[in-house]
């Protein structure tokens, strides 16, 4: 069917809900409109008819983020994924849905989501008699367009969307704050310069290049990416059930299997046992091999979930993430007036307030510039230089005086 009806949900019940009727053969719009709220969803039933139905959420109401995971036995340490993100959320993660979207590099993109958020946008649709395909965050429909990132502004919010996999949802209060930072972090991340799709003619953020798209209904823009986004959140327990009333013979065929599976299983219940153990024994050497590989220098493991736990408190800094962003903003004029010296690598150790980072030059006194200039607002302490035919490299420590 080439009609779909497309629907924008409310952060919460009592917040708006907009809607869209796209007609992908004629590319054009049916109808569209904004319902008051929630309740009102049931007025969309009859416009539903058999169309495909499919739904944004808020990219607030979740957590859009990435995790370092190696490709070799990734599916194996994908049995480990909640855990690693234990300490980045505030919610046990054992109440949390977890989606995997796309890999970029040895990043792999995660959207973690309450159940009881998922249950509460399923019974608001479930009570309006729509049966949906597809529920996908909001910001991650935006097209990019062969730009790095892609923004539209809602309401009181900007949709931003920073990657193939990740993005967010940015009240227009917080953005004077919030929006350096985040492009701070990705230049300094990859040195790379940030072009950004913009659908809305109040998108105006500074240092990035700013490519403006036809400014169409933002519903409209928004459905025309729903269909490529990368996530779709119902999956797993959430994936929807096949039907198959007209199918019934397919049952009697599925009892019978079941019941001989079930006989083969009960004498068979000794061997299945102890297969299950060797399993088991299997899948913890596996993930504590996978564990080392991805974090090196591991030799020892006591108790694998506490030591995942304590190297990812690590790599994010425990929490200190406002004195991070602070120390990157203040070496911005270091790294302005030596513009050939270039991070290769960033660790903060929030314990110690204490940023380590790997820098290339060209030459020796480009490093002893650099050192020069942020030692007058950082106490620094100077690793050993190391040179090749092309570049010289040094490790330098960072403490806030």
């Amino acid at each position: 069917m080439s009609e779909r009806l497309f629907i924008r949900l409310g952060k919460t019940s009592e917040h708006p809900c907009s809607w869209l009727v796209w007609s992908e053969q004629e590319q054009e719009i049916i109808a569209s409109g904004e319902l008051s709220d929630a309740a009102s969803l049931s007025s969309l039933t009859e416009r539903a008819g058999n169309r495909p139905v499919d739904v944004l959420v808020p990219a607030a109401n979740m957590t859009l983020t990435q995790i370092m995971l190696p490709e070799k036995g990734q599916r194996q340490a994908l049995m480990a994924l909640p855990y690693m993100l234990e300490e980045s959320l505030a919610t046990d993660v054992d109440k949390m849905h977890f989606v995997v979207g796309p890999r970029e590099g040895e990043q792999l993109n995660v959207a973690a989501v309450a159940h009881e958020q998922m249950q509460i946008w399923l019974e608001w649709l479930h009570n309006a008699g729509l049966k949906v395909k597809r529920i996908v965050p909001d910001c991650l429909a935006l097209p990019l367009e062969q730009c790095r990132w892609a923004a539209m502004s809602v309401g009181s919010e900007y949709l931003i969307r920073t990657s193939e996999g990740g993005g967010v949802s940015l009240p227009k209060a917080w953005s004077a704050f919030a929006l350096p930072q985040l492009l701070s972090a990705a230049q300094l991340s990859d040195n790379e310069s940030i072009s950004i799709a913009s659908y809305s003619d109040d998108i105006a953020f500074e240092g990035v290049e700013i490519n403006n798209k036809p400014l169409d209904l933002p519903m409209m823009v928004l459905a025309k990416g729903i269909l490529n986004a990368p996530i779709n959140l119902l999956s797993g327990i959430y994936k929807p059930k096949h039907e198959y009333s007209k199918q019934l013979f397919i049952w009697k065929n599925t009892a019978i299997v079941l019941v001989i599976a079930i006989v083969l299983a009960l004498a068979n219940k000794g061997l299945s046992i102890h297969q299950l153990n060797n399993h088991t024994a299997e899948l913890q050497a596996q993930s504590e091999l996978i564990f080392k590989q991805a974090v090196p220098g591991v030799n020892r493991i006591v108790n694998m979930r506490s030591q995942m736990g304590s190297q990812l408190r690590s790599m994010q800094g425990q929490g200190g993430g406002a004195v991070f962003f602070e120390m990157l903003d203040g070496l911005k004029p270091a790294f302005s007036k030596v513009p050939e010296l270039k991070p290769n690598s960033l660790r903060y150790e929030a314990n110690r307030n204490e940023l380590r980072m790997q820098v290339t030059a060209k030459t020796y006194g480009q490093i002893d510039k650099f050192k020069e200039l942020v030692s007058k607002d950082y106490q620094l302490d100077g690793g050993a230089m190391n040179s090749n035919e092309e570049s010289v490299t040094s490790t330098l420590t960072l403490r806030i005086k």
